[in-house]
């Protein structure tokens, strides 16, 4: 007997759903991702003794290096912007928008502001250099009334500058910001002297800055 023969059937599956899906997540995490900023200078931090996270957005980074030398960043850049225009206006130095964009391509500010446009004319190899053995100026400003440091200028700056970025947004957009306020982290090195990251702390109470995290390493230390 005859063995009965089945037809086949070209199998056909339809993609266009699965790229639809495949666009969606590629934009999900294109959005979602936070970026490890490149900073000139970077800090091994001590061990942790809790387990709390810090904010994923709205950050004012101050990290004090093992030398004590204070360095500053911000996750936003529009606030990076704001600030240092606020500062260049205050000690009255003047940059070109292209000088200013080269200021906030270091995603670090580590120098006086009176001295970036020393800074500028140097090559990048030698201002990495410069920013690695100079850092923020924390002694208080003569020329000043208030006495304020050019470290608290910043902060104020940075704070002032947030802010204002915050309330130019619509409701709507204001609803998918995590913070209306910019938190302030102090990362020093595990090497850093106590005394350096005690003045950054007086240096912030001094402007009634008192809340703020100090970050560790994300693995706690055991017991």
């Amino acid at each position: 007997m005859g063995k009965i023969k089945i037809k086949k059937n070209d199998v056909w599956i339809d993609m266009t759903p699965m790229s639809d899906v495949m666009v969606l997540l590629l934009t999900f995490f294109m959005l979602s991702v936070n970026f490890t900023k490149n900073e000139v200078v970077k800090v091994i931090t001590p061990g942790s003794t809790t387990m709390a996270k810090v904010s994923s957005s709205a950050i004012l980074d101050i990290t004090i290096d093992p030398e004590g030398r204070v360095l500053m960043s911000t996750d936003k850049t529009v606030t990076m912007q704001k600030a240092l225009d606020q500062m260049l206006k205050d000690r009255e130095t003047n940059l070109t928008p292209d000088q200013k964009q080269e200021i906030i391509n270091f995603n670090q500010i580590g120098i006086p502001v009176k001295s970036m446009p020393e800074f500028l004319s140097k090559s990048h190899e030698d201002q990495i250099k410069l920013m690695k053995v100079t850092g923020i100026p924390t002694d208080s400003l003569q020329n000043r009334e208030d006495k304020m440091s050019e470290f608290q200028l910043w902060v104020k700056a940075m704070k002032n500058g947030y802010k204002e970025w915050y309330n130019d947004l619509s409701d709507a957009e204001k609803t998918e910001v995590s913070s209306a306020k910019l938190e302030i982290n102090i990362k020093a090195d595990k090497d850093t002297p106590y005394s350096a990251v005690k003045l950054v702390i007086a240096e912030l109470q001094d402007i009634n800055e008192s809340r703020y995290k100090l970050v560790t390493q994300a693995k706690k230390l055991e017991e």
